[in-house]
């Protein structure tokens, strides 16, 4: 087995979650994943929220870029 150099590994990864975004917008489900150290949740129509856990549970809320 080949090993991969880090950049490699960086450019699959940058392709698997675009991939896995696109699936989740095709199948009309919101994709959650981390953007400028915050959780956000993208609805298939192009919203974006971001996830916040509180002692009261996780809610989310505008999300800014």
């Amino acid at each position: 087995m080949s090993r991969i150099s880090t950049n490699e590994l960086k450019e699959v990864l940058k392709k698997a979650t675009h991939s896995a975004r696109e699936e989740a917008k095709r199948n009309g489900v919101p994709a959650v994943y981390e953007e400028n150290g915050e959780m956000v949740k993208e609805y298939p129509d192009g919203k974006k929220t971001k996830v916040v856990f509180t002692e009261e549970g996780r809610k989310e809320v505008a999300y800014h870029e």
